[in-house]
């Protein structure tokens, strides 16, 4: 699958009593160029799901052209060598290695790589930012964002989970963002937007140090019946979700017109707010998820299913209210349900588990006072299901007994972070 988005639903919604559920490929990442100084570093990055290697990065200036056009470009190697990462692009002459229908530019002692967007210049070694594999050349080598990162100065992940293939840049990489940030989590700025003749209203929130040339992964939070976007950024900040993805993703809070999710109404306000971000910040549009709450789980799972390969994975804690999809393309999820509400696995979990190919089974019962995580087998490539049932009520935060704080973003971050 070579796009996706994530959606964060939480809510403050009261039990319903309709709560009942009614790789993107790897590329050559560019070719090597020849020419420039003999003693240049070495440096390797491995993208995609089969593990591509592309070595240079001789000392030198690259020259001429760029890549052009999205999945697979044609790129090339220029004079002295550019070390590509994490994207789609071809050798060919005269231009510059290319990754994603990305540009590339030289640098002097090497070259940065960025999993498969715009390049900057470097010195003095290689920096590998993005792909799953980034290795040290000589001079050190630093991993941003990486699945691995081993060796050399500044290696190591950053959130534990990069793209598998190379990051797929939306048209914002590079601008300075117009669209209103909302870093707090009591006091709310709101971007709006109109859908349907109708002022709409939804919360951003981007890394604290956001950089223009990064594609992040994003995450849309959807709220319960009768909440509201803030309910979702408030405290904890996107389901807990924000803190462990250390700077690593973009958050957005929508707001249903009335509290209420519509199927029809609330599928085009979502594409207009993804319309809008593409536009406006730098996503990685591979990475696009939903996660949702009660009414906004049920929401998420309509959004994913009419919207085929937007979005990448989906969370939907306790769903109903809004009628479950029919049909559906093969997309990566998680479900939970507590053991004090009218919700089921077979209501939440097994239909995805359908549609992604899994093997169906009966799993046990949450323990008493607990949780309990279980993997389908036997799902489609890319596409795992999970379920998570818990001894508790109507809430997309619970906690074991004993427990102070909720287990749940222990469980969501590292599922959404494997893509």
């Amino acid at each position: 699958m070579k796009k996706s988005v994530t959606i964060i639903a939480l809510g403050l919604a009261a039990t319903l009593a309709s709560c009942t559920s009614s790789p993107t490929p790897s590329g050559s990442g560019g070719a090597l160029g020849t020419g420039g100084a003999t003693g240049g570093v070495v440096s390797s990055q491995v993208g995609g799901s089969s593990g591509t290697m592309v070595t240079g990065g001789r000392t030198g200036l690259g020259s001429g052209g760029t890549e052009t056009g999205g999945q697979k470009g044609t790129g090339g190697a220029g004079t002295g060598g550019i070390l590509a990462g994490g994207g789609s692009g071809s050798g060919g002459s005269g231009g510059l290695g290319g990754a994603a229908g990305s540009t590339r530019q030289p640098g002097t002692g090497g070259n940065i790589a960025l999993g498969g967007t715009t390049s900057q210049p470097g010195s003095g070694g290689n920096n590998a930012l993005g792909g799953n594999t980034s290795q040290p050349g000589t001079g050190g080598n630093s991993g941003r964002d990486a699945g691995f990162a081993t060796g050399g100065a500044g290696g190591g992940a950053v959130d534990g989970g990069g793209s598998p293939g190379g990051a797929v840049p939306s048209a914002g990489c590079g601008k300075t963002p117009t669209l209103k940030n909302s870093p707090s989590t009591t006091t709310f700025t709101q971007n709006t937007i109109s859908v349907g003749g109708k002022s709409r209203q939804y919360i951003l929130r981007w890394p604290d140090n956001y950089d223009t040339s990064h594609p992040y992964r994003l995450i849309i939070g959807l709220h319960g019946a009768t909440g509201k976007g803030s309910d979702v950024a408030g405290n904890p900040a996107y389901f807990g979700l924000f803190a462990l993805a250390n700077n690593s993703t973009i958050f957005i809070a929508p707001s249903a017109d009335g509290g209420l999710w519509s199927a029809t109404t609330d599928t085009a306000f979502v594409d207009e707010i993804l319309k809008a971000v593409f536009a406006d910040l730098c996503i990685d549009t591979s990475r696009v998820m939903l996660e949702g709450f009660s009414q906004g789980a049920a929401m998420s799972w309509t959004l994913a299913c009419s919207r085929p390969n937007v979005f990448r994975a989906v969370v939907g804690h306790s769903g109903g209210g809004v009628a479950n999809p029919t049909t559906c393309q093969p997309v990566a999820y998680f479900g939970s349900g507590g053991l004090q509400e009218n919700v089921t696995q077979t209501t939440q979990s097994d239909q995805f588990a359908k549609w992604d190919g899994c093997t169906i089974e009966t799993f046990a019962k949450a323990p008493t006072g607990g949780h309990a995580c279980n993997d389908y087998k036997g799902c489609s490539a890319g596409h795992p299901v999970r379920w998570c049932p818990y001894d508790g009520p109507h809430t997309p935060s619970p906690n074991d007994s004993g427990k102070t704080t909720s287990w749940m973003p222990s469980e969501v971050w590292p599922f959404f972070s494997q893509f």
